[in-house]
């Protein structure tokens, strides 16, 4: 696992969902962000190694507040459900995307501060769940835990991702 990736994007987004710039500019300085329809931020960031990290989140709030980003650095992604109410603790874990009824994928996780990420930043698991999904509603099941939000606006939240990490190659 690329910790550096996750550790900063951990940083990174949660000074963006708390207000906590102090935080997120430890991490890497917030360049250029844009919002789109549904509640989505995307966000782009240089890091003090030069490192250009693209996330994209919107917050859910069933069972309680928690935030869902993608973030994508190079050819590296992560998958990231941070939950500040009740943050994670144990190790390995899954974490099963359903979307109308149906199991859209799963991703090995890992628990990382007050998130669970998915574990293998350069392999295909992130970004075959990036691809899979819709602006359907979505369940996340991770930890033990269930996690529901809306997907509204995912499709252009992605291509602004996209976006961002070709512009930031």
């Amino acid at each position: 696992m690329n910790f550096r990736l996750t550790s900063c994007a951990i940083a990174a987004i949660l000074g963006a969902a708390t207000g906590l710039p102090s935080v997120a500019s430890a991490q890497g300085a917030l360049t250029q962000s844009w919002k789109t329809d549904g509640g989505w931020l995307t966000e782009l960031r240089v890091h003090p190694n030069g490192a250009k990290v693209c996330s994209t989140g919107k917050a859910g709030s069933k069972p309680h507040a928690f935030g869902l980003s993608f973030v994508r650095s190079g050819p590296e992604a992560v998958v990231l459900v941070v939950d500040q109410a009740q943050p994670p603790s144990g190790g390995a874990t899954e974490m099963i995307f359903r979307q109308g009824g149906q199991t859209v994928g799963a991703v090995k996780a890992m628990t990382e501060g007050p998130a669970f990420a998915s574990t293998d930043p350069t392999g295909p698991q992130a970004t075959g769940i990036m691809s899979k999904l819709t602006d359907q509603p979505l369940v996340i099941e991770v930890g033990g835990r269930r996690y529901e939000t809306a997907l509204t606006g995912l499709s252009d939240a992605l291509a602004q991702l996209a976006r961002c990490a070709s512009g930031a190659g």
